[in-house]
């Protein structure tokens, strides 16, 4: 029944957006999305909730209108724009954010009452889940119905009463005025948001933008200068000003290139901005070619990948992480969702079993004094009684030993259905992998707080240095290690669905700690087995990095792994196409297929 109204809305996205080519992809798991999401907006894949297949349950005008956001953003976001002189501060982006949403919603509302009111309903649904009592939440709320005229839900306007007082105090009551004279040109409406945010005490440098803030385009000007041409002396004074403008540029990127230093504390957010683009915009090999060179010692993955400071990252066991009460709760929830899963376990371990023993070799061995008596050879004995009988016996020549690594996603965005069929994974492989007498590994990873934590602000006290990395204090966790056996640590496993572990997600770093503990084991074939749900996300390193600076990375990771290191690595996917990542991968969408493809996916592993 839903695959009828995910057609429908994947059209909707497109005809409204005027995007033919932009991918929809179904795999999100809370409406009440932080706004800071838009700094790494993606034009090619829209994603919106998951739809289960009964309807019945769902808020259909809701769903209607995450579509409706989503091609208001694709048709009026242009994230070049939005990234000029971008705030390196994590509350001023979330806040740009808010307000640039805000305005292309106001877009779409303007324009069709049917989408006000889808887009009223998916507010509604995401403040039920619950939105951040953020100052950006406030702010967007603010925006919201000064531009729209919307009532908002309970929950949100005590978020707006909480902050109100404090932001009329800077902005003063009509602070946004300036704000909905400019909703119809972006260039425009961001220029009065980095002021409003300079007035709000935020740290703004508006640049460039502050000489002009119109931000007018080639089209504009031509057609100012052909109702008010200019004398041709001050045509000639402008020409010679834009062309020092241009020498001046090239002698500042010249000096840009200098050296590393000098480009690491000058860069702007326009060079960070056209250095996305320059890889975004590759033929699609440049990372295996920057991949051959870096890596050609076969010593490890190189990238330019940066860490601020890992003095406040850790590596910690699961049962340190909750009282042995709260485990036993955990994994009782953990068991209710494994009813009916007892039967895959047995059918995995079975097939899995006879999967290895048909890759056993066999031989035999001739003239043994016993054994099974060889009855190809008692002609012999008949020519010749005096021959004593012959016995042969099968030797078996053991396949390789292996050990198993399951390294799953602990973010923010699994929170729910995903988390839950990456904790039945882990918990039916592990059972299933055991039982064939193959050592399991379970890790995961996330970070220890929202918003950078610790890092963040010995970064902000630390002068807010440009660039600055990874900038987030990492907790990788040790769920149940290769050689404990899985009755010792089953209840380890219940603590993915402990409310406030899942924050940020960086992979590439994770990927790496799997496989230096992978690395350091004695068994002969290793095989890293990666439970996610897309991409790395941390929106306090991605607002003052380069958007792609950490799939970037994990693309770095995984291109090493596959091509130079004598690990295995494969993909599951929790309701979402990782295939554009890893080689070897597979995808589950609904705890249903969970079964069937666990299946395909340890015959796929095991069929070399």
């Amino acid at each position: 029944m839903s695959e009828p109204f995910k057609e429908a809305l994947s059209a909707t996205i497109k005809a409204l957006s005027k995007s033919k080519e932009t991918q929809v992809s179904f795999d999100q798991s809370s409406m009440a999305l932080p706004f800071s999401y838009l700094t790494h907006f993606d034009k090619e894949i829209t994603h919106l909730p998951h739809i289960p297949e009964d309807l019945k349950d769902i808020n259909i005008d809701g769903i209607r209108g995450a579509a409706d956001l989503q091609a208001l953003l694709l048709l009026n976001h242009d994230q070049s724009i939005y990234k000029q002189n971008l705030p390196t501060d994590y509350d001023a982006v979330s806040i740009l954010s808010a307000l640039e949403r805000a305005r292309c919603e106001t877009l779409g509302a303007q324009d069709y009452d049917g989408i006000k009111s889808n887009l009223d309903a998916t507010l509604h649904m995401a403040a039920e889940e619950g939105m951040n009592n953020h100052i950006s939440t406030a702010i967007y709320a603010i925006a919201r119905k000064e531009f729209m005229g919307s009532e908002l839900p309970e929950s949100i306007e005590k978020i707006v009463k909480e902050h109100l007082p404090w932001i009329e105090s800077h902005i003063g009551k009509d602070g946004l005025d300036k704000l909905s004279s400019s909703l119809d040109n972006q260039a425009t409406f961001s220029y009065e948001t980095l002021k409003l945010l300079k007035q709000l005490e935020f740290d703004i440098d508006l640049g460039d933008t502050e000489k002009d803030p119109d931000n007018k385009s080639d089209e504009e000007e031509d057609a100012k200068a052909k109702d008010d041409p200019q004398p041709k002396d001050t045509e000639d004074q402008d020409t010679q000003e834009q062309d020092a403008d241009d020498t001046s540029a090239d002698d500042q990127e010249d000096h840009e290139h200098e050296s590393d230093d000098s480009q690491t504390e000058d860069i702007g957010a326009e060079s960070l901005d056209s250095t996305e683009q320059d890889f975004d915009q590759g033929d699609g090999n440049s990372l295996e070619s920057d991949q051959r060179s870096s890596s050609s010692e076969k010593d490890g993955p190189k990238t330019s990948y940066k860490i601020y400071t890992n003095e406040f990252d850790e590596i910690v066991n699961a049962e340190d992480l909750a009282d042995p009460y709260e485990l036993d709760r955990l994994r009782a929830l953990l068991d209710q969702q494994l009813t009916g899963y007892q039967t895959i376990i047995s059918k995995l371990a079975n097939r899995l079993q006879r999967k290895l023993l048909s890759k056993q070799q066999r031989s035999w061995e001739f003239d043994l004094d016993e054994g099974v008596l060889d009855s190809g050879r008692l002609a012999r004995i008949i020519a010749n009684p005096t021959i004593p009988l012959s016995f042969k016996q099968e030797q078996d020549i053991p396949f390789r030993d292996t050990v198993v690594t399951i390294l799953l996603d602990n973010s923010g965005s699994m929170r729910g259905r995903p988390i839950t069929i990456a904790a039945l994974c882990a918990d039916i492989l592990s059972r299933t992998l055991e039982r064939c007498q193959i050592k399991v590994e379970v890790l995961g990873f996330t970070t220890r707080a929202w918003k950078g934590g610790k890092s963040r602000e010995l970064w902000a006290n630390g002068g807010r240095k440009p660039t600055p990395g990874r900038l987030n204090d990492l907790r990788h966790i040790i769920y149940k290690s290769a050689d404990l056996p899985y009755r010792r640590t089953r209840k380890n496993l219940g603590l993915m669905l402990k409310e406030g572990l899942l924050k940020e997600n960086i992979d590439g770093e994770a990927l790496v700690w799997a496989y230096d503990r992978l690395s350091k084991r004695p068994e002969e074939r290793k095989i890293l087995m990666v439970i996610s749900d897309g991409a790395p996300v941390d929106d306090s390193t991605l607002s003052v990095n380069p958007s792609h600076i950490l799939e970037h990375d994990l693309k770095s990771v995984i291109y090493w792994l596959e091509k130079y290191s004598d690990i295995e690595l494969t993909a599951i996917g929790i309701g979402h196409d990782v295939t554009r990542i890893y080689k070897n991968s597979i995808a589950i969408t609904d705890a249903a297929d969970l079964g069937k493809a666990l299946i395909e996916q340890l015959e796929s592993v095991f069929k070399t």
